[in-house]
Order: structure tokens, then sequence, then C-alpha cells
């Protein structure tokens, strides 16, 4: 807006030649000719600038590469027809608007060879031996909107960046909170859904247990709460230990015995692990028919790791198809089927994406006792 308004208040400067052509005392009709077309040339000039920074680069349309050289070359049409009548003065005038046009409507190149021209043709007009010093100007003039429209670009293109990294920026943000939706909300409804069947069960044949499991949900769903609002402010960090315990009565309640061996994990890698935990304990209990688990946590080879492994096939109808072919059943980083393993959930996609982003990998195999086993390793002392 800024430089806008300083282009439209240079143009006071086309009116210097108007005195000078009015102590000629021309007609009314050939005065009014001249301030039509000054005017003219002043439109010209301001549609050429602003259709050069509107953004509209269709070649169809009004502000498109066609009609930007209609502009320019309507504008010199316009300023060698007042050359005649307003003179030497005209010419000093409106030699720096055709340099400015010529340098926002064209290509730098095309710009730089005909802003030569226009000088060389302006020379033969002026009086050089009293004026050497206008096409001089000129030059640095040319050279400064070279520079100046150079460093626009510069600018503009900062600005894009800047504009792109604001919307990646963003988009991760919606993937981290959906990430950490997903998790939250998927192992805690599952739990509250398992208790809840177990309370239902036992509510007639053991109303104290009933009761336990109904306190359970409900501070299942207190915790979940909490966590969703962490994820909503954007900090997640898990206990591997808490997420232990969880797991134990979670896997309790389905009637899953669990077997852990766990050695000292370092705290970096711990809270990342803990979710690996937490996402293998929930596909454990929705998606086998598992009747024990086990959990290994170890550092081997600079890596710390993680084993969650069950002895129970797939429930649905789909698992079951994805495990057909017997072998290996894996899952790449992306949690894809591999060699007809299950089709991995968006949980574990989610969850390989956040291992990969941190160094770390995952993979998904058939386990020795007959279920999944599923391995996430994170090197030490990486950038979480």
């Amino acid at each position: 807006m800024r430089a806008r308004s300083w282009t439209n208040l240079c143009l006071i400067f086309l009116l210097w030649p108007v005195p000078a052509f009015l102590e000629r005392e021309p007609g009314a009709t050939a005065a009014a000719v001249v301030f039509a077309g000054m005017v003219a040339f002043a439109a010209l000039y301001l549609r050429t600038i602003s259709s050069a920074h509107s953004g509209d680069t269709s070649s169809g349309g009004a502000q498109g590469p066609t009609a930007r050289w209609w502009s320019v070359a309507a504008l010199y049409g316009v300023a060698a027809a007042l050359t005649p009548a307003l003179g030497e003065l005209w010419v000093f005038a409106a030699l720096f608007f055709l340099i400015a046009a010529l340098f926002s409507a064209l290509p730098r190149i095309t710009a730089l060879v005909l802003c030569g021209l226009t000088i060389i043709a302006a020379c033969a007009v002026l009086p050089l031996a009293t004026a050497w010093w206008i096409p001089l100007q000129a030059v640095v003039f040319t050279g400064a909107m070279d520079v100046f429209i150079r460093l626009e670009a510069a600018n503009r293109a900062l600005k894009a960046a800047h504009a792109e990294t604001e919307r990646l920026a963003v988009d991760n943000e919606r993937l981290r909170f959906s990430r950490d939706l997903h998790d939250i909300l998927g192992h805690a409804l599952s739990a509250m859904t398992l208790k809840s069947q177990l309370a239902g069960r036992l509510v007639d044949a053991d109303p104290a247990r009933a009761r336990t499991e109904i306190g359970d949900v409900e501070e299942l769903s207190r915790q979940a709460l909490d966590d969703v609002r962490d994820a909503v402010a954007g900090y997640r960090a898990l206990s591997l230990d808490g997420e232990l315990a969880t797991a134990r009565r979670t896997l309790a309640a389905a009637g899953v015995t669990l077997d852990v061996a766990a050695a000292p994990i370092p705290a970096d890698a711990g809270s990342l692990l803990a979710w690996v935990v937490r996402e293998g304990t929930t596909n454990v209990v929705r998606h086998s028919r598992a009747r024990s688990c086990r959990i290994h946590l170890g550092v081997e080879g600079g890596q710390a790791f993680v084993e969650v492994s069950d002895d129970g096939g797939p429930t649905s109808p789909a698992d079951r198809r994805g495990t057909q072919g017997g072998g290996v059943h894996g899952t790449g980083l992306h949690g894809s089927p591999a060699n007809g393993g299950a089709p991995a959930g968006s949980g574990l996609r989610g969850l390989a994406e956040r291992l990969e982003a941190a160094g770390g990998t995952m993979h998904r195999t058939r386990a020795p006792e007959g279920g999944f086993l599923l391995r996430a390793a994170l090197p030490l002392g990486a950038p979480r």
C-alpha cells in the first residue's frame, strides 16, 4: 500500500513539461488532446504497474503476459505521440516512468534490453550538449530498478517460504494431535469396554469385584480426559512404568496373563517406548485371542528396544485373511502389511512415523508362541 501511494505521488512529475507547453499558447483543442494523452499515459502506467503485482499471470486474462506487452506498447505509443507537443522535458519525465514500467511488467533480461534501447532513443531527442547527465541518470535509475526488482522477487520468495513453513507446521501439529488422540482414546476406550463388560458379568456373582472394575473405568476415563487436555496443550510424555502397570490391569481384565522382562531404559527413550507398550497391549486386547502376553524391554547394540508378543491369533475375519499364507508377517515403518501379514491400524502407522522421526524402527512378525510380535528400537541419545 505504501509503495502504491508513492507511485501515485510520483505521477505529479509528469506535470513538469506543462508550464513550458502552456507558454507556447496552444489552442484549446491541442491543449485538450495533450492533457487527455497525459491522463491516458498515467492510467496506462498505473495499469501496467498494478497488473504486474496482482498475482494473475494467466495468459488469457486481462493481466496475463500478452496483456502486459500490449500495455507497455500502448505506453510507448502515447509517450511518443506526446513528444512533439511537450518536447524535451516530456522525454526526460516519461523516460523514468517507461523504465519503471518495463521492469514491473516484463522479464528482467527483456526489460534491461528495452531500457537500453529506450535510453538510446531518448538521446536522439535530448540536447546532450547541455543535458548529458540525463542519459547517465537514466542508466543509474535502470540499475537501481534492476536491484529493486530482484530484491522484491527475493522478498516474495521469502514470504512464500514462510507461508509454506507455517502451513507445514500446522499440518504437523494436526498430525501430532490426531496421533495422540488415537493413541489416548483407542487405548482408554478399549480398556473401559473390557472392564465394563467384566463388571456386567460380575454384578450378580461378585458385586465387590464389579464395583472395583467400575472404579477402574472411572479412573481410566479421568486419565483419558487428562491425557486429552495434555494433548491439546502439546505435551505428551508417558511413563514407561505407568504404562506397564496399566497394561497389566487391562490385560488382566481381558483374561490375559502378562509376563514382563524389563531392563533399565534411559528416560529419553522410555517415553516413546511407552507409547509402543500402550499400542501393543491395546492391539493384543482388540485384535487377538491371546491368553498370555510378554513384554520385553532392554538395551542392545546402542539401542533401547521393546517387544510385545502374544500367543493368540487374529479375532476378526479381516485379520484372519491377513494371516493366511504362513511365514513371517511384518510391517514396514508405515504399517503396511508385508508378506501377507495382518493389516496394521492407523495407531501402528502413526507410532511407526514417530519412531522413524526419532531415528528408530518398528516391525511386526509372527511370534514363536503363535501370535504376533511387535518390536520397536530407538538409538540411545537420539533427539526425540
